[in-house]
């Protein structure tokens, strides 16, 4: 897999937010694809021979499907932001002021934190 391009995120920029969000949905992509080769691996590759064996099986299935809902909600997040800008005629400065009424909030970046929070664990448990 090619090295990522490092993304610049800058502030009240439209080009930088275009990036991100195109390199967000990337990742939500390839998480997705991930858990779901994962779960299809799990299936193929295990023959359970008690109740523990299933339970393990199991446990690991939900991981990967916690793991691909979150994807799935990183994307519609994308979606409704991409409707926003629409919506407002190409204009994501609009947009984004009435999504968010022209401030930051402290809610915004512990969403951020928990977003990035949930992406280490995510890569930790799939190493």
């Amino acid at each position: 897999m090619p090295r990522k391009k490092k993304q610049d995120v800058k502030v009240n920029n439209i080009d930088s937010l275009e990036g991100l969000c195109q390199e967000t949905y990337n990742d939500a992509c390839a998480q997705i694809n991930d858990a779901q080769r994962t779960i299809n691996e799990m299936v193929n590759s295990a023959n359970p021979v008690d109740v523990d064996d299933i339970t393990k099986i199991a446990k690991g299935k939900v991981d990967a499907l916690k793991i691909k809902d979150s994807a799935i909600k990183i994307k519609l997040e994308i979606a409704k932001l991409q409707n926003d800008i629409i919506k407002n005629n190409g204009d994501a400065e609009s947009a984004i002021k009435d999504r968010s009424n022209g401030t930051v909030s402290l809610d915004d970046f512990s969403k951020v934190r928990e977003m990035i929070k949930n992406k280490n664990n995510n890569i930790e448990e799939t190493e």
